[in-house]
């Protein structure tokens, strides 16, 4: 049984774990002689670094609950630097290895981390955080009472212990570290691995980068369950990813939406049939409702998990796949051990509902809204973030209960639920445009765009027209783009949306950019937008 991911170290180095990682296409493995050597001489690495150090602890090494900063590039050094800074009882911020060393520094500088591991390589960041700021790491505070524990003995790494800080740009743009604890990472983990029924030598294939939660807990996955993962280690290619599926027989791909499209139209194009292929799940956007009906016609034996959540509880709502038709378009219900309501948000003495806003004065009162109706999105479980470092409720927010666990996360998001409990993702709060008095919600829209079968990629942002008014503005990839095609998909956009909800700007682009974890980047299609219209 795992109590904190530092079992994992013990769990590895014991020979109890049964899986194998390697990585693809190099044919590199973790190896348990290696991975001990590796840790060893880590720790005498990191122990010569601090001694050197005149801003160290006294004790000459780092202290218990330290953030240290480790680069994702997908290699084995890269998984044992991590096993075994949870095995200490520090605190593990994984970064993306392509970053740049300013970004990194700044990183450093906002959690207070001395260090960045890069495989075997310890690097000290010129880091010089405020010190009536930074946190004392040798000894417990409580930053409200002031109340001191002066520890000299060992520390034991606990449940309640900070394993993860995740920085993610997030919806305003300003990266923010969330603040995950053991406890927080393995309720999240043993409630996904409970209902994707994972099993020993289940053999999944990693595409996304270690820095991004979903790729992290591919990691977590196979440790905790003795299942097999291939990292890939190349940037994205559905043909090359096709390869690798066949090769390694994998069961289990994880994909965000942009990678699945892509991957089913080779699927389609070369007629695959992927027998070794059970499960494929999504995250990080909506999946278009033509996909899942594509991949379960191209592939029988296929299961699709469509699924929602934040990196700030990890998951919180997935479709269980033998819904995925019946209720298309919806991401499910709740998963194992969390509760999931769609509230409106109401100050106090207001009757009239409304959506968020982003600052609410005085008390709040949250009505759960009738079934059909679009709110809020809250959810409450043992897997929501101990908060965003350094930072009060920026972003999704917590909403405090009646005692200390009892909490609500305020995810930011809009939702609807029809009359069997299936939730429908409508959209971000800050995304709502509102064009000529009516609401459009983008995910809705780019979900019936996307039926196009001509339509690669699609994305709605908000824009302001000539006179300053806001309105929508339709950014769409297709795979067929000539006049000829670009004339036929407005015609057949213009009998499937009513004029008041159809966006008044469309923009033909051919190749929509992604962020670094496949997301399509609606920050720089605005930004290309202000661009053009200031140009």
């Amino acid at each position: 049984m795992l109590f904190t991911l530092a079992d994992l170290y013990t769990k590895v180095l014991s020979g109890q774990w049964l899986g194998k990682i390697s990585f693809y296409p190099s044919d590199k493995c973790l190896d348990v002689v290696e991975f001990e050597q590796h840790c060893l001489t880590l720790d005498d690495a990191l122990d010569a670094i601090c001694k050197t150090n005149k801003g160290t602890s006294a004790k000459g090494s780092l202290a218990f609950s330290e953030p240290v900063l480790v680069e994702d590039d997908p290699s084995p050094e890269t998984l044992m630097n991590m096993l075994y800074l949870w095995h200490k009882g520090y605190v593990v911020v994984p970064v993306r290895h392509t970053m740049s060393h300013q970004a990194k520094v700044r990183i450093g500088q906002d959690c207070h981390a001395r260090f960045c591991l890069n495989k075997t390589e310890v690097t000290q960041l010129e880091t010089t955080p405020d010190s009536d700021l930074a946190p004392n790491f040798d000894n417990a505070i409580d930053q409200q009472t002031g109340t001191s524990f002066n520890i000299k003995s060992t520390r034991r790494v606990t449940g309640v212990d900070l394993a993860l800080i995740i920085y993610t740009s997030g919806s305003t743009g300003n990266p923010k570290g969330i603040m995950l604890s053991h406890a927080n990472v393995l309720a999240a983990m043993c409630s996904i691995g409970k209902y994707l029924d994972l099993y020993p030598q289940e053999h999944i294939l990693c595409l996304s980068p270690l820095s991004f939660d979903y790729g992290l807990y591919q990691l977590l996955f196979s440790l905790a369950f003795d299942c097999d993962l291939t990292l890939y280690e190349e940037d994205f290619h559905p043909i090359k990813v096709i390869k690798a599926i066949e090769k390694n027989e994998i069961s289990l791909l994880p994909l965000v939406p942009a990678m699945a499209s892509a991957l089913t139209k080779m699927i389609q194009t070369f007629k695959k049939p992927l027998p070794s292929l059970k499960k494929m799940t999504n995250t990080g956007g909506h999946l278009a409702e033509e996909t899942i009906v594509q991949l379960t016609t191209l592939l029988p034996q296929l299961d699709v998990y469509a699924m929602y959540g934040l990196t700030e509880c990890k998951r919180a709502l997935y479709l269980p796949p033998q819904d995925s038709l019946r209720k298309l378009g919806s991401v499910g219900l709740p998963m194992p051990g969390l509760e999931a309501k769609i509230f409106h948000r109401n100050l106090a003495g207001e009757n009239q509902h409304s959506v968020i806003s982003t600052e609410v004065l005085g008390k709040q009162y949250f009505e759960e809204v009738e079934q059909g109706d679009i709110g809020e999105l809250f959810v409450r479980g043992a897997s929501l973030m101990q908060g965003y470092f350094g930072l009060a409720n920026t972003g999704a927010s917590i909403v405090s209960g009646q005692y200390r666990e009892d909490n609500w996360l305020a995810t930011g998001d809009l939702f609807s639920q029809d009359q069997d409990g299936y939730f429908y993702f409508k959209g971000r709060s800050k995304d709502l445009i509102k064009q000529a008095g009516f609401c459009l919600y983008p995910a809705e829209l780019e979900s019936q765009i996307e039926q196009n079968e001509n339509v690669f990629l699609c994305a709605v942002v908000p824009h302001k027209d000539k006179w300053g008014d806001e309105i929508a503005c339709l950014n769409v990839q297709l795979i067929e783009s000539s006049e000829t095609h670009q004339k036929t998909f407005q015609s057949w956009l213009a009998q499937q949306l009513d004029a008041n909800y159809r966006p008044r700007q469309l923009v033909f682009i051919d190749e929509i950019a992604l962020t670094q974890n496949s997301k399509v980047d609606k920050q720089r299609l605005i930004a290309n937008l202000s661009l053009s219209t200031s140009g």
